[in-house]
């Protein structure tokens, strides 16, 4: 016979694990579409420079560059909302980001919203 402690304790544990494996789904289906997204731009960017090709071997390179900057991006932003003593990270924590950089970032970030007229 079996406590109502231990069957406590295993439900928990159970819910544990369900929980854990839910999140590495969310971030395995995260990762592809940030991988699958920026190939596909890439693609895009490389067609417009007089037809360039992008090999499959760049391109997952490219991908994968761009997940594991995202996650910097993702760990930075954080940080600077938690030393706000916030949750919510704002503009203010993004231009903290990019000044610290690189100003070319900035200019590059900076020309994209003027052409989509956001600033």
């Amino acid at each position: 016979v079996l406590s109502t402690d231990r069957i406590s304790r295993q439900n928990r544990i159970i819910c544990t694990h369900h929980h854990q494996q839910r999140q590495r789904q969310k971030e395995k289906l995260i990762r592809n579409r940030v991988l699958a997204d920026s190939i596909k731009i890439a693609e895009l960017e490389a067609k417009e420079h007089d037809g360039v090709s992008l090999s499959p071997q760049a391109a997952s390179v490219l991908g994968e560059l761009v997940f594991l900057e995202s996650e910097k991006l993702a760990f930075d932003l954080k940080a600077f909302a938690k030393h706000r003593n916030d949750r919510t990270i704002t503009k203010k924590d993004v231009e903290l980001f990019v000044r610290r950089s690189s100003g070319d970032l900035l200019e590059c970030i900076e020309d994209a919203l003027r052409k989509e007229n956001v600033i």
